[in-house]
């Protein structure tokens, strides 16, 4: 055998041993469950029985908290009881704003789910993640830490916030309650009138206000529909992530260039009495505008 034969070999051997192997039995009925169950709208069974043995403690449980916070925690009443998730693989069809809005409430009512049969009444630190899949499809997933505060009643539909452990205190502290998260989505597209295409104006130092009035037109739309999401759950809401992309569709002879701008916006709804002061006094301890009013030169500099 030539040393090229052993080589091809090797290779072969070696391909072969990084091909995938087939899903065992045990997945595959794995899979099935976890079908059956999404369809269903619950939860497999042993998915249920590790919450439910995380949450008396037969099983280690997961926080997202620091030990400060968790010190923290524990004087109020507080009691963490593990690490919850839930996703959702969606598809787009018709709508991206709608698709975006279904995709993140589908994630957050399986987060809720696994916190309700640990026996919490709220998760707080709740992180959000996105990741894009083949074609249109996308992939929500949210995490958190599933909590027990004492001063709650019990509930089927566990509060969630995405601010932390730490913040969560503050706020019952100043009789506001996280009740929920809220979305905002919007997404348009916006062709520039003819004869100012991008080509023309590209020489010279200027704002684009027709693409600058449309982007605040899309982040508007997209606060107003985290405005209305809000209000869905009966409180304010304390956006806490917001997102912005921009995209050129570059124009041909026939058709003029596009600009598709998304925007997308996350908070936690805050229930509280908008009549009461609040709980916490608050007092200005710096301030930016006597900066830079102390820090500015009186002899001004020609700009170049």
């Amino acid at each position: 055998m030539s040393i090229w034969d052993k080589l091809s070999q090797g290779v072969g051997q070696m391909l072969h041993g990084l091909a995938p192997t087939p899903p065992s039995q045990e997945a595959l009925a794995r899979q099935e469950a976890w079908a059956r169950a999404l369809d269903g709208k619950t939860l497999p069974d042993f998915v249920q029985r590790r919450l439910v043995e995380t949450a008396v403690g037969r099983l280690p449980w997961l926080t997202t908290a620091t030990p400060a916070e968790l010190l923290l925690q524990k004087t109020h009443g507080i009691r963490p009881l593990g690490f919850v998730s839930g996703n959702c693989w969606y598809h787009f069809g018709y709508s991206w704003t709608q698709g975006h809005m279904d995709g993140w409430h589908g994630a957050l009512d399986r987060l809720r789910s696994e916190a309700f049969l640990m026996g919490a009444n709220a998760v707080v630190d709740v992180q959000m993640r996105v990741r894009k899949g083949e074609a249109d499809d996308m992939d929500y997933a949210v995490s958190g830490t599933a909590i027990r505060i004492d001063s709650l009643p019990e509930s089927s539909n566990p509060l969630v916030a995405t601010v932390s452990a730490v913040e969560f205190v503050r706020l019952l502290e100043g009789g506001m309650v996280p009740v929920g998260v809220a979305i905002g989505a919007y997404y348009d597209w916006y062709q520039p009138p003819y004869g100012q295409a991008r080509g023309e104006r590209s020489w010279w130092n200027q704002e684009l206000t027709d693409v600058s009035a449309f982007q605040q037109q899309v982040r508007r739309r997209a606060i107003y529909a985290l405005g209305e999401d809000g209000q869905r759950l009966g409180g304010s809401v304390l956006a806490h992530t917001q997102f912005t992309q921009m995209a050129r569709q570059d124009g041909d002879s026939e058709h003029p260039e596009r600009f598709l701008c998304r925007h997308i916006a996350i908070g936690t709804v805050i229930d509280h009495d908008r009549r009461a002061a609040p709980g916490i006094p608050a007092r200005p301890v710096y301030s930016l505008g006597q900066s830079l009013r102390t820090a500015s030169s009186p002899q001004k500099r020609p700009l170049v």
